[in-house]
């Protein structure tokens, strides 16, 4: 720490110099009057300063206090103690609306009075410094400066963010599966004035409608069965942060409605309760899924929308900023104990991938790489055989079997019907028979799956067919997709 001694009398600095002499890491610099004080505090920032108040032998000269407030004028948040030999109250408090935080009389001068004062400064010194130190690595890991990519698509959602951050304004966070949502998300709450509250997550997809309800809203004992006792809930849980309501197009219909209801009157009622409290937190919302789509379906509710979307934010997909992934691979491999080196021609393969997980994709296959590789620089052998052949493969598989499904007489009908058959049976079969799953890995949501499976129940009749086409239909219902 850097501590300046403010004093006309040489004698007084000396002996404030040698009751500090035995605090380690501390330099001492030393002003006469108040133009050598400015120029010290100039030219070399001292942490903090011990400064006499009358720096003069005229008892009507009181330069310190002209110092001090010379330094509050100028913006310095430096820390100041008044070292003075004058007991008037008067004096001592003008130098404590100066900005002085302590003073001590020169007759009382001693280590047991002076050294707690300065070690008590250099703690709130070094506490922030952390303070800072932590709000940089907040930023570094979830503010807009997280954001990996220097693409235009990503320079404007840094932009969006920043501009979002203070508001109270609901979001819409807009993207795939995978492309840094619930980043943008946390992003918007730690670059803002909600940072030093909590910020809570819920995934609209994850649980039934009943769940989902409680878990928002909370409930009082006996507000249903298995109520037994008051649970808050995420909207109360939130305080004055921030609320993720991720997947909002899961959301079941009338709930939909009672959210509206909260972020119109800024009031909610926990289950089983007959009082209302205020609603404090800020909401984003964030889908994956096309909502005025949604709308059109009866799936969402169209006044909810436009709540919520006050501010949209879509979030790229990793296909549509190519440009971004050498920052990404480089970013990803300092994750990893081991560092990784891609030739030019294994950069140029992961640029041309269709990446439907996006950056999350993206981050599994470097590490899989990490983990899997035995090559000192990946290639694209190494990527083909441990990331996988790319899409374009697949597309060509596809438009092969196409090709074979058109070549089918037209006895058998709907040649759609039949592909779209055997997709959901082994998309259904691959989950489990979990249709929610189902839904997900097919990109559709799970009523939208339930109308396509009822209305293609009936099996198409094989037996007036060749074997050629029951071979070709048998395939498509037996073997597994490529993984």
């Amino acid at each position: 720490m850097k501590l300046l001694i403010v004093d006309d009398q040489r004698s007084a600095r000396r002996v404030l110099k040698q009751l500090l002499a035995e605090r380690p890491n501390l330099e001492i610099v030393e002003a006469g009057s108040v133009e050598e004080a400015k120029e010290r505090v100039e030219t070399q920032s001292p942490d903090a300063m011990l400064v006499d108040i009358r720096l003069s032998n005229d008892p009507t000269n009181r330069g310190g206090l002209d110092f001090l407030r010379w330094v509050r004028e100028s913006g310095r948040a430096t820390p100041a103690v008044m070292v003075t030999g004058s007991t008037e109250l008067v004096e001592i408090r003008e130098a404590m609306r100066q900005g002085a935080q302590d003073y001590v009389l020169k007759d009382e001068l001693s280590p047991e009075m002076i050294l707690p004062i300065v070690d008590g400064i250099r703690e709130r010194l070094e506490l922030r410094t952390e303070v800072r130190k932590l709000r940089q690595h907040l930023d570094e890991a979830w503010g807009p400066a997280a954001f990996v990519g220097s693409s235009s698509a990503m320079e404007r959602v840094k932009r969006l963010v920043t501009r979002v951050a203070d508001a109270d304004a609901p979001v819409l966070i807009i993207g795939e599966t995978g492309s840094g949502k619930e980043m943008v998300a946390r992003a918007i709450h730690h670059s803002g004035r909600r940072a030093a509250h909590p910020f809570l997550a819920v995934n609209c997809s994850a649980l039934p409608g009943s769940l989902i309800e409680s878990l928002i809203f909370g409930h009082h004992r006996g507000a249903f069965t298995g109520a037994v006792q008051r649970i808050r809930g995420q909207l109360e849980l939130a305080g004055e942060g921030t609320l993720l309501l991720d997947e909002i197009a899961e959301m079941p219909v009338e709930l939909q409605a009672k959210l509206l209801r909260v972020l119109e009157d800024r009031r909610f009622r926990p289950l089983g309760s007959e009082e209302e409290l205020p609603l404090r937190a800020r909401v984003i919302a964030a889908t994956h899924v096309d909502l005025e789509l949604a709308i059109a379906e009866g799936r969402f509710r169209e006044d909810l929308y436009y709540r919520l979307n006050v501010v949209s934010i879509q979030v790229p997909a990793l296909s549509e900023r190519g440009e971004d992934i050498v920052e990404l691979l480089h970013a990803f491999g300092t994750q990893f104990q081991r560092k990784l080196r891609f030739s030019d021609a294994a950069v140029e393969w992961l640029r041309r991938r269709r990446w439907p997980g996006n950056v999350r994709e993206l981050r599994n296959a470097v590490e899989r790489l990490a983990l899997l590789s035995d090559a000192e620089s990946i290639d694209v052998p190494e990527l083909e055989e441990l990331v996988g052949a790319q899409l374009g493969d697949g597309a060509r598989e596809v438009d092969r079997m196409a090709r074979a499904i058109l070549a089918l007489p037209a006895r058998i009908g709907s040649k759609l019907d039949l592909i779209e058959r055997a997709v959901l049976h082994h998309a259904v079969e691959m989950c489990s028979g979990n249709k929610s799953a189902a839904a997900r890995l097919l990109g559709v949501n799970r009523k939208s799956l339930e109308r396509k499976l009822d209305r293609l129940s009936d099996p198409p009749e094989l037996e007036e067919q060749s074997p050629d086409e029951k071979a070709v239909l048998e395939r498509l219902q037996s073997e597994k997709p490529v993984q």
